[in-house]
Order: structure tokens, then sequence, then C-alpha cells
């Protein structure tokens, strides 16, 4: 029986919240602040691997389907007694097949318990008719299948490369390793290249690796050969006997890889990875699950996303897993919208760590570029704060630099994303146990938000809309978010008088009415305010916004409707996002 989901706890900064994967992608984007525990959530991933994730003291949440052959492993067929009555298979195994089952474990209470260590598991249907002993005795033989259940990493072969890493000279050794911190990889390149031992062909290093190299550095740089040379006695202190690589480039000649910089390091390191230890294990590459660390380390852009893009068609052509974690927004756009990989969050509360997953490509109809947004500019805000379209953007960046006396700004301390207006109603702000499948659930972008909406009430006791006040009960449920659903018909309505005056080069302009129509409508009853007063029909939002934040003071905007008391509210939720 296969395991299809896991999460754990009870590891280190994992203390108390559940991490893991609901399934695996053969990308697999890990991101979070500094320490908040992306490298230590990478230890599950190895556990999985190399089968001690039920040695290390920790507890598992799993999820799996109950197969026919491991039910029939525990329930035999013509086999009767033992605490089942009747046909160990046919009165009760076969009953099982095909059901989806979630199960707990506690890896702590292993030694000794014939269960395993699992401490509960979901009771369908295992009421039986020949009476409670029966019942007792299926649910002894679910736990002897469960307990035999593994993921698909069991026997995988798991490579690591930190992020912290270097290509250094190297003495020669018999011993072919190559270290999460890049140690060995002069020696595995000198075996390689000057090996009489078929074991050991060059052309993995002088062809395959090279060519790997050049097409990820394109225009960047044309290598023409890769080389070891030997550092003879007097040439460099401390270094005699020792090999380093040469790299030749046309017109260059041969220069040593310690003259170089560490991003061609760390691609020479993701390439050994991926091309040459495969051969040194002689294992398929499919068989390897990777795990590199902060790629972007001193990587130009565009150099980085050609090795992403390297290392997606190496995945899904090897049929291998890779996992990344990452700060780099290249990264996070280059993946973000692709169907091969899954984005997953490690947020620390200060006591525990936890993870939650992010939809590879948000939905299938790809609402992050109809929100106007790079994943990467909400994947790695500290929160979000949901505005209609740009020209509220203006607006709540101004103010709250005014409110919070220029303390916050947005793509440091948070950064507005646009849910477009209407498109909020295909949106939703639920936890994911409790989100609609054919609504955009815009809470697993980011737990932390502020959502603006427009009122657009035309008097006091007029109700707002069905899909606003929708939004409103889900936001309210969330703890420490907010919602302004503004008090007065839209956030134009906010900009006083005299603020219009001098954004437009007027005079004699009165304060916008709290229900009056700013903009003109079609179906509106009465003229709205810029026909009556700015004598036009029409004017551009965000030209608006932008000639109109200059002149706005705290003073003058406190005393527009509820913007004191909104603001006050907005930017406390900021200020606990950065603490």
């Amino acid at each position: 029986m296969n395991i299809d989901s896991i999460y754990f706890k009870g590891h280190l900064c994992f203390k108390k919240e559940w991490a893991g994967f609901d399934t695996i992608k053969p990308i697999n984007i890990i991101i979070g602040r500094n320490n908040s525990g992306k490298s230590h959530f990478m230890d599950l991933v190895e556990a999985l691997c190399d089968g001690t994730f039920k040695d290390r003291g920790w507890q598992y949440k799993c999820r799996g389907v109950l197969d026919e052959e491991s039910l029939r492993s525990k329930f035999l067929e013509t086999h009767s007694g033992g605490g089942l009555e009747g046909d160990h298979w046919n009165n009760h195994g076969r009953h099982f097949v095909d059901k989806p089952i979630t199960w707990e474990v506690d890896t702590n209470t292993w030694e000794g318990d014939l269960s395993g260590g699992i401490v509960s598991f979901d009771d369908f249907v295992l009421d039986s008719s020949d009476g409670k002993h029966s019942t007792d005795a299926r649910r002894s033989s679910i736990r002897l299948v469960l307990l035999n259940a593994t993921h698909q990493f069991n026997g995988q072969l798991f490579r690591r490369l930190l992020a912290e890493r270097d290509i250094k000279t190297e003495p020669q050794d018999v011993n072919l390793t190559l270290g999460p911190d890049g140690k060995g990889a002069s020696n595995i390149v000198r075996r390689f290249i000057l090996s009489a031992n078929p074991q050991f062909p060059g052309e993995v290093i002088k062809q395959e690796l090279l060519d790997a190299l050049n097409s990820i550095f394109g225009n960047d740089g044309e290598f023409s050969e890769i080389t070891v040379q030997v550092h003879d006695d007097g040439e460099s202190e401390g270094t005699n006997g020792y090999w380093e690589i040469y790299l030749g480039e046309n017109k260059k000649g041969l220069i040593s890889l310690s003259k170089s910089g560490s991003g061609l390091k760390t691609i020479l390191l993701v390439l050994l990875n991926l091309l040459v230890v495969p051969k040194i294990e002689n294992r398929n590459k499919s068989d390897f699950v990777f795990a590199f660390e902060e790629l972007e380390n001193n990587l130009h852009p565009a150099l980085l996303r050609r090795l992403l893009q390297y290392i997606e068609e190496y995945a899904i052509n090897e049929n291998a897993h890779i996992f990344l974690t990452t700060h780099s927004s290249t990264a996070l756009d280059f993946f973000g919208v692709s169907k091969n990989a899954q984005i997953i969050h490690v947020l620390h509360d200060g006591e525990s760590a936890r993870t939650t997953t992010v939809s590879a490509h948000f939905d299938r109809l790809g609402v992050v570029s109809e929100l106007g947004a790079k994943p990467s500019d909400l994947l790695q805000a500290n929160g979000i704060v949901w505005v209609e379209g740009p020209s509220d953007r203006i607006y709540l960046n101004s103010w709250i630099d005014l409110y919070s006396e220029g303390r916050f700004q947005e793509g440091q301390d948070y950064q507005c994303a646009f849910y477009g207006g209407s498109l909020l109603a295909r949106t939703q702000f639920k936890f994911p146990e409790e989100a609609e499948t054919d609504l955009m659930n815009l809470l697993r972008v980011n737990p932390n938000i502020i959502v603006v909406c427009d009122g657009d009430r035309t008097a006091k006791d007029s109700d707002i809309k069905k899909r606003v006040r929708r939004i409103q009960e889900e936001v309210k449920e969330i703890p420490d978010a907010h919602i302004w659903i503004t008090s007065a018909k839209e956030i134009e309505n906010y900009i006083p008088g005299s603020v219009l005056e001098k954004a437009l080069d007027l005079s004699g302009l009165r304060d916008p009415e709290q229900y009056e129509n700013f903009f003109l409508r079609k179906k509106a009853c009465s003229e709205s305010y810029i026909e009556t007063n700015l004598n036009r029909r029409n004017i551009d939002k965000v030209d608006l916004a932008r000639l109109s934040v200059p002149h706005m003071t705290n003073d003058i905007m406190a005393k527009r409707f509820d913007w004191k008391e909104q603001m006050e509210k907005i930017v406390a939720h900021i200020e606990s996002w950065n603490t």
C-alpha cells in the first residue's frame, strides 16, 4: 500500500504544527523566510527516501488507498477463525478494497507496539455483523496493513546541495563521493576525465556535462573544454599534489575554477548531481530525489532562468523528483504557472513551523494573470492588501505611508494585489477544507490579508452587493484578517474638494458627497460629481489618483467618513505582519 499524502511534526522547529505534502510534483518549490525551517523540512524527504522516517521519533499524518494486494496479505482467503468469523477475505477484507483512509502514527510508541505506533485511523464500515469480536479483529488487520504502507520515495537516493557550497582543489582519492557542500567535486571530475576504467566514461564530463553547461549559459559564455590539472611544487602554498578543474573558452584559453565566480560553481555542482552521480551509483536517474537549496545565490536572473528550465526538462524527461528552496522571484515566477510544479510555503509563528501548499497555477483559468500579479509578488509578501484595481492601489499605498508616517512600504512590508472588481465573484477567502472547488481561493496564496471593497451604496440604508457580503462573511472567519467596505460609495468619494482643486488646477470645488456617483453611470438618475463639478463626462482613474495623492495629508483625510478608523486598523495589521 502506498502513502499518497504525508505530514509530520515533532522535528526541530516543526514542534506542534503539521508540515508535509498532499502530493508530489516533479518540481517542488519550498519558500519561506530565513530560519523558518525550509532546510529542516527537507529532512522529511530524506527520511522517506532512506526509510528511516519510522525511526526518528516523529509523528505522522498519512493518507492512502487500501489496495487489494495489501489487504489480501492480512485477510487470507480460505482462512477463518482467530477473531474473524467466516472466510477472512470474502467476509471481511474484500469490503475495504479501494477505500481511502487517513491515519496517524506516533513513532515514539513504536518499540514494543505491535500496531507500529499507529494511534488512530478512519473508522469506515469496520462494524461487523459477526459482533464486536470480529470488528476488533478487523481493526487489528487494518493496522497491520497500514504498518507496511510505504511512500513512493522509499528506496530512492536522496541528494542534497546546500546553500553554502563551493568547489575547491582536492588531492587524488579513490573514494568518489560528492558532498552536499560540494566536497569531492574536483576529485570526481579528475577521475572521470583521466581514468581508463569504463565505469567512469570521460565523455560524461567532456561531452554531456559540457553540452549542458553551454546550453544553460547560452550567450553568457561558451566553454570549449573541461579538464583538470595538478598543482606542482611551488605553484601555490599548501596545494602541492592537489587537482583543480579548468574550463576552456575561445580566445581566453584555460581558466582555473578558483578564478571563476561562485555562480559557475553552483551550476557545475547541479550538473554533477544530475548527470554524474547516477553514473557513480550505477542507478537510473529516475531513482534519485534531488534537493537544491537557494540556487539563485550569485546567479544573474537570466542565467538562473535557463538553469531552472534545464532542471524542469530533466525532471520530466528522466522521471526524477526535485525540491528547490528559494527566495528568488525569478524561480517563483518561472514555476508559479508550471503544471509540473507546486509551491509549498513554510511559515513560522515564533513557536512552531508549519507548511501550506499553494496551487501551482492557482487555478486552471490562470487567475494570477487576471489579477495583474506575479506569483513572487504574492508568495513572498509578508501580507497582501487585496484591492479592486490600480487606482485603488495608488490611494492605499499613499494612505498607508501617510498614516504610518513612512514606516511601511509596499514591496517591503506588504504587497497590493488586484482582484478586479467583478472578478470578486469568482474568488473566495476560505480555509482549504471548507473551500469550494470552482472558486479561486485567495487565502491559499497568503494567509495574511486585508481586503478593500467599494461599498457602492447609493444611500445609508442601501444594501451592499451579494458577492461583497459573501466575502465579508468569509474574511470575518479568518484570524487577524480585515475587510474594509467603504462607507462612501467608492474610494474616489474620499478625495476632498481641496485636493481635487490642486490636482486638477481648479477652484471652488466642493467635497464629494458620501453616496453620490463620482463617475458617470449609464443608469444613474442624477449627474455625477465629475459632470456637475468638473464639467467632464469622464476622467482617467489612474491619472486622477496620481495627481491627487501628493496633496493629501493626515489632517485633511481624517475628516473623510471612516478613513481614520480604517487606516488605524490597516496599519496595525501590517505592523503585526512585520513583527
